[in-house]
């Protein structure tokens, strides 16, 4: 019981740091705003690894599948059976 806690509440600590929390992925786009490959789970759990919050790729959830189009959108992280948090993520297009 207490190493279940424990769990927890790391996950509760990890829901705190990533409140609110934001990354820029730029990726390699049409003029359009269509991408020419993708985003998805490991691409943002590495960004947000980079900038300070480790996250796996497990812990991305992305409901309608990879990112093909610029823009922001708000991803859902599941980092314990009751810890979830949204955060933004922002795909812009490569200079």
């Amino acid at each position: 019981e207490a190493k279940a806690k424990a769990v927890h509440d790391e996950a509760e600590a990890r829901r705190a740091k990533l409140e609110g929390a934001s990354v820029t992925i730029s990726a390699n786009a049409a003029t359009e705003g269509k991408l020419f490959g993708s985003v998805g789970p490991r691409d943002i759990a590495d960004a947000f690894t980079k900038a300070g919050y480790p996250l796996e790729k497990s812990e991305v959830i992305l409901g309608e599948g990879a990112f093909r189009h610029i823009g922001e959108y708000d991803v859902l992280v599941h980092l314990h059976a009751d810890v979830e948090t949204t955060v933004k993520v922002v795909v812009i297009a490569e200079a």
